[in-house]
């Protein structure tokens, strides 16, 4: 009866075991009511911080807002392996307490890949982001310290690796590997300030981007903010013109007096090319690439990426530059590149192909052991326009000894020797003769013969600065009849007019020319005493907006 009386207790013990156990795992009513049982204010209790503590102090601050720079352009990894360089620019004259780099990334990978994104800031690693198949967004956000603020730019560095491949041993050619990687527009650095908000420099730093220009009362006025668009949007400054009923956030002032201040309305008053330089200064200093002043030109002074990097099978760098932007407004006739590469091995070569405006200028095949390349080309005037692009590519022409479809990674750097020359004949006619001859005059002046409206006025300056050498110094008001070049902007239907009233140019035509906007190619650059200008003229818009270069 003992032994029986032992085995119930042991069989209703263990059954209570069992089911406490099946209780706690299954997150059951029974647990519920024996964790209520407990009295929890008789429990130790611990302490934990409310926000991360590194994150910024932002209460009662001003936030500044500095967008992802070209915000206009794709910017991202395309392929594995792949590196971005970003630089946010920061404002002058302004204590930063802290700051906050917010990235969203949009990637996209084939049904196979995988992959990671190493973000570095100033050359310290910061983050990891682990990559997936298909479409994701990953939003990653850095705090900095206001000593990581201290200089004229925040220098963010994308680094990808990864294959489409599921993970297998072969790697994945660049230039077909099903990947992409997207910093989306919305990325950005915020940064904080305690500064008064109604400092000059505050107010520069809290414009939006892009920032609003007035469009000027007066046709006086207006040829400011026309020359104003177009010297800022070269220089990388986004501006656009704002409506009649806006507030702007940047007006033309007076030629000659202070080249930057605040007026009565809070709005940020520019005079002249000293004030356009002190705004790009305070607002974006490190972004700012002073024109050429000199010839050769080299690639670091045009935008191209001279950093070293990791490809597979083949690496691009693109050279832009504009007819306007170089000295003395001369045409490039050569260029010369100079490349450092890693070697191959023994018996591979490297193919290097230069190509202007798509059009293939040269390939030529070098050695892969040795670790320079220097290449000239010769650029040809005849397919060179007012604005142009020079690409270069560097082929790794290794084969494939392995089951793998792509080889080890190589590494390459378009060194800052590279450089244009002018060396050559330089065009006698059309565009590039125009603005040879403008960029030597001392003084061009600059005037609107009607009031324009704002789509005209947005015309104007991008008329303007497609051809305006950069380093012309121009007048405005009571100058202009002085100065020994003239461009006169109005609309078709003014033109037209005009020449009703007075029957003919007169005798000064053979020195007048006449600029109108030809869709995405150069403007129309053609001789009033041409024949033919008298038929275009007649069969453009009224609305359209033209140019008179009298010289």
């Amino acid at each position: 009866m003992k032994d029986f009386l032992r085995l119930l207790f042991i069989a209703i013990l263990s059954f209570v075991i069992v089911g406490v156990a099946i209780a706690y795992t299954r997150d059951s009513d029974v647990l519920a009511r024996l964790t209520t049982a407990v009295d929890t204010s008789a429990l130790p209790r611990l302490e934990f911080p409310a926000a991360d503590p590194n994150a910024p102090d932002d209460d009662g601050a001003t936030e500044i807002w500095i967008s992802r720079p070209r915000a206009d352009q794709w910017v991202g990894l395309a392929g594995f392996p792949d590196s971005a360089e970003i630089r946010f620019a920061l404002p002058s004259g302004i204590n930063f307490s802290a700051g906050t780099l917010k990235l969203a990334l949009d990637s996209q990978l084939g049904a196979d890949g995988d992959g990671r994104v190493t973000i570095s800031v100033d050359g310290v690693r910061r983050g990891e982001v682990v990559l997936d198949a298909g479409l994701t967004r990953h939003e990653v956000e850095i705090a900095l310290a206001p000593d990581e603020l201290l200089s004229n730019a925040v220098v963010v560095t994308l680094d990808g690796r990864g294959t489409t491949s599921g993970g297998q041993i072969c790697p994945v050619d660049a230039a077909n590997s099903g990947a992409a990687i997207t910093l989306s527009a919305d990325s950005g650095l915020a940064l904080f300030t305690d500064d008064p908000i109604d400092t000059r420099a505050v107010r520069i730093a809290t414009m939006g981007d892009p920032a609003w220009l007035g469009l000027g009362s007066d046709a006086e006025g207006q040829a400011q903010a026309i020359w104003a668009r177009q010297g800022l949007a070269r220089k990388g400054m986004e501006v656009r013109f704002a409506a009649a009923d806006a507030t702007p956030d940047l007006v033309m002032a007076q030629v000659g007096g202070s080249a930057l201040t605040l007026d009565p309305d809070g709005r940020v008053a520019v005079s002249g090319a000293a004030g356009i330089d002190a705004l790009l200064a305070a607002r974006m200093s490190a972004s700012m690439l002073p024109a050429p002043d000199a010839w050769p030109v080299s690639v670091d002074e045009l935008s191209a990426e001279t950093l070293l990097k990791n490809f597979r099978g083949s690496r691009r760098w693109t050279i832009p530059y504009a007819l306007a932007d170089l000295p003395d407004g001369l045409m490039p006739r050569r260029f010369a590149i100079d490349l450092k590469t890693s070697t191959l091995a023994p018996g591979n070569d490297w193919v290097v192909r230069v190509s202007l405006n798509g059009n293939l200028l040269k390939t030529e095949r070098f050695d892969g052991q040795e670790d320079t390349i220097s290449l000239d080309v010769t650029l040809p005037f005849e397919i060179q326009t007012l604005s142009n692009a020079i690409l270069i590519e560097l082929i790794d022409t290794s084969p494939n000894d392995s089951i793998c479809r792509a080889g080890p990674d190589a590494q390459a750097q378009l060194l800052p020797t590279s450089r244009l020359t002018p060396q050559g004949v330089q065009p006698t006619e059309g565009w590039p003769q125009m603005v040879r001859a403008l960029a030597a005059d001392q003084t061009i002046g600059l005037k609107v013969a009607t009031t324009l409206s704002r789509g005209e006025v947005r015309t104007a300056a991008a008329l303007l600065g497609s051809f305006l050498p950069v380093r012309s110094s121009v007048v405005f008001g009571t100058e202009v009849d002085t100065a020994p070049a003239k461009i006169q902007m109005t609309t078709a239907g003014g033109l037209k007019s005009a020449l009703r009233l007075a029957g003919q140019f007169g005798a000064g035509a053979q020195t007048i020319w006449l600029v109108v906007p030809n869709e995405d190619k150069d403007p129309t650059l053609i001789a009033v005493a041409d024949p033919r200008a008298a038929a275009l003229i007649e069969h453009l818009d009224d609305n359209a907006a033209v140019m008179l270069i009298d010289r």
